[in-house]
Formats: structure tokens, C-alpha cells, sequence
């Protein structure tokens, strides 16, 4: 993926002289204030979770349940996707991005696998419902290192924070006896600070090419967790104030959380096209 993102950018830069702009003129995406853009996601999804379960008070064993595996939901879904920027300091070298996107999805099954769950057990042949909801919030705050009549390269501090729920739900067994119709059900909202990176090219003032970049590993308390976002695009302006935005984005979230409200692990992976229609002013 780093090395396709890399590629685009060389490809980019080779098929400059192909386009033409006069020395007066600035693409909008590069001047303007404020940048608002909403449309939708299309990603293939890989979510791993791990919560702890025992049925012995002396162990402690975590369990991973590949929840798309089970729901057969493997290859996408549709979900809304926004984002903004603000160029908020005079010199508009100074600026906030913050992208947010919901996923969630629920299905009913009869279990080929045994499912455990703290210490609740779903045995072979269940009938279960299983569910999961994930809320993407991201947050930027940069400044531009380098810029021109056609570019902008910009770094800096923000945060991820990523908002999870999963549950199961069905008849049940607890130390080995029927229990019933029982949910399993757990959630927590895990912030990861990350630093980040963009870069625009604007050949004329229709089109630009961008790309984005966030990374971050880190253990902070009993919380230990990586992540990547990658995002490369292109826009097109249709008019002095509005245009359309296609690119590709692929997020991984990795965590071990040993918490009251999420013992555990997960490990999620996105990654698809997305397609939306942007504002500038």
C-alpha cells in the first residue's frame, strides 16, 4: 500500500507538464477557508474481536470471534461518510480536518462454531444473533510545510477515536448448564493519537490529486494499539463552489485493552472507495 501510494505521487508529478495553468489562477481546494464533503463509503471489511472468557474463575483465556467470518458479510457494505476542513489562521498555513463514518450491521445465524463469550458459552447449532457497530471520528490539526501555485504539503498532530459495540445473542450454556436466551453485549470508545500527513496537486484549477497518510503505534495504561489510514484521491471542481471527490481508503485498528469495560482484542481492517460531493468557500 506504501509503495502504491508512492508510485501515484511519482506518477502524478511525471504527467504535470500534460496540464496547463495560468500563474493567476489557484485551484480552490488550495486557497479556500472551508472544505465540507459528504457522500458514501464502500468498504471491505475484516473485524476480529476478542473479549475475555472463562468458565474456570482461575483462568482467564481470550477468545477471538471473526465476527464478518460468521455473519458472511465479507465483502461490503454501504455506509455515509463526512469530513471537513478549516484553514482557521490568517495565513491559512494553519488548519483542522475531521472526517466521521458508522458502520453497523446484524445478522441471525445458526452457529457452526463454538462461541465464548466472558463466561457465557453459544454452543454448535445455535440460532444467534450477532451484531457489531463501529463510529470512526478523526481529527487533524496541521500546518503547511511547503506550498505553491500547484501543491501543498502539510503534517501534524490529531486523533483517532474509534467507537466499538458488539454483541451476541441466543440460547446459551453457563458452567456448563442451559441458560437461556442470553446477550452478550460489550463497548468502548478508544482514542488513539496519531500523526499525520497530506499532500495536494493541483495541475489546473478543474482538477487535483491528493493524497493522506496516519499512522501511529502506542501503550498507553493498559491500552496498547496500532493504526493506519491511507487515502489517496482525485477532484473535480463542476463549478466556482462545489465539486466531486473519488479516492480509496484503507484503515487498520489494532488494540489489547485490559479495561472494566472491554477485556480484550480486536483487530479491524477497511478498505474500498469512496465517492462524494464536496463544497468550498
Amino acid at each position: 500500500m506504501k509503495n502504491f501510494v508512492l508510485s501515484t505521487v511519482i506518477m502524478l508529478l511525471a504527467l504535470s507538464p500534460l496540464f496547463s495553468q495560468d500563474d493567476g489562477d489557484k485551484n480552490p481546494v488550495l486557497t479556500e477557508r472551508f472544505l465540507i464533503g459528504a457522500g458514501v463509503y464502500f468498504p471491505s471489511q475484516n473485524v476480529d474481536l476478542g473479549v475475555s472468557g472463562t468458565t474456570d474463575l482461575d483462568e482467564e483465556e481470550i477468545e477471538d470471534i471473526d465476527f464478518d467470518e460468521t455473519l458472511g458479510l465479507s465483502g461490503g457494505k454501504t455506509t455515509f461518510n463526512l469530513d471537513f476542513r478549516w484553514r482557521f489562521s490568517k495565513s491559512k498555513k494553519w488548519s483542522v480536518y475531521g472526517e466521521y463514518f458508522r458502520f453497523n450491521t446484524e445478522e441471525s445465524v445458526t452457529l457452526d462454531e463454538e462461541i465464548e463469550w466472558e463466561d457465557v458459552v453459544y454452543p454448535v447449532g445455535v440460532d444467534a444473533k450477532l451484531g457489531y457497530a463501529i463510529s470512526l471520528y478523526r481529527v487533524l490539526f496541521g500546518r503547511v510545510i511547503s506550498t505553491g501555485q500547484k501543491h501543498e504539503l502539510g503534517a501534524g498532530l490529531g486523533i483517532h477515536g474509534l467507537n466499538t459495540n458488539a454483541f451476541v445473542e441466543g440460547n446459551a450454556n453457563i458452567d456448563g448448564q442451559a441458560a437461556g436466551i442470553e446477550r452478550s453485549e460489550e463497548s468502548i470508545f478508544l482514542p488513539l493519537p496519531n500523526i499525520g500527513a497530506w499532500y495536494i496537486w493541483a495541475p489546473d484549477t478543474k482538477w487535483s490529486f491528493s493524497a493522506k497518510l496516519d499512522w501511529f503505534g502506542i501503550k498507553i495504561d493498559n491500552i496498547s494499539g496500532g493504526l493506519w489510514n491511507i487515502s489517496p484521491g482525485v477532484s473535480y471542481n463542476i463549478g466556482k463552489n462545489f465539486g466531486v471527490n473519488a479516492n480509496y481508503q484503507f484503515l487498520n485498528f489494532n488494540a489489547e485493552v485490559d479495561q472494566d469495560d472491554w477485556k480484550g482484542n480486536f483487530d479491524l481492517s477497511f478498505g474500498g472507495p469512496s465517492f462524494k460531493v464536496f463544497a468550498h468557500f
